[in-house]
């Protein structure tokens, strides 16, 4: 491909898609053009597949799309949360539980010191939510676009509160065929830990049901 038709690919993958739709679109010296949909635009994929074949490289989500809808890795678990000190209490809270398959979502988690000592972490924000099996610690569902985070440093006295914003997503990471992850009822899990290393201790919030619905 020659420089011309990268940006012309560009052009028309930007000027008829929204922002919505894409994660990321870039192109490599001599092509092709690289391009990163959010989960469940398979749709799209085929439209543009059709248009510019091999000039576009595409995922969906997590998945690699080449003419079909791909298989999601699989993600891992969870390692189970430290001990919460006595006192300290973790709540998350969500714009909305109920979910559109492939959305995005936020929240945040309130941390709560009611206890004799004070809270210090430097956790980064957002943190990012997973989605989980229900009952288990095991990730099925996670955010696949960028995050722009900076610095956000936690000091809570005995008695105080605060909070600290969260994203997540439902792209697919359960080994099934298909970038958004289908309809059903799962639980979001946020840990909370150090951004920098070492990232101990680390706990979890107690999972909150969600309902993912049909996109």
């Amino acid at each position: 491909m020659s420089a011309q038709k990268v940006q012309q690919v560009i052009n028309y993958v930007t000027s008829t898609t929204t922002s919505g739709q894409i994660n990321q679109v870039s192109g490599c010296p001599g092509g092709p053009v690289l391009l990163g949909l959010t989960p469940g635009e398979e749709r799209l994929a085929q439209q543009l597949g059709a248009r510019f074949g091999s000039d576009l490289h595409m995922t969906v989500g997590l998945t690699s799309y080449a003419g079909k809808s791909g298989r999601s890795p699989q993600c891992g678990s969870l390692e189970p949360s430290a001990p919460l000190p006595a006192g300290l209490h973790l709540v998350l809270e969500l714009n909305s539980r109920n979910i559109r398959s492939g959305a995005t979502f936020n929240g945040k988690v309130v941390v709560d010191e009611q206890g004799p000592g004070s809270f210090l972490m430097d956790t980064g924000q957002p943190l990012q939510a997973v989605v989980v099996r229900l009952g288990t610690l095991q990730v099925v569902g996670v955010f696949s676009g960028g995050i722009a985070g900076t610095g956000y440093l936690l000091s809570l006295a005995p008695g105080h509160s605060g909070s600290v914003p969260i994203v997540g997503g439902t792209a697919r990471c359960d080994g099934g065929v298909g970038s958004a992850l289908p309809p059903g009822n799962y639980q979001v899990i946020v840990r909370v830990a150090p951004e920098t290393s070492p990232q101990t201790p680390a706990y979890l919030t107690p999972g909150i049901t969600i309902h993912v619905i049909r996109g």
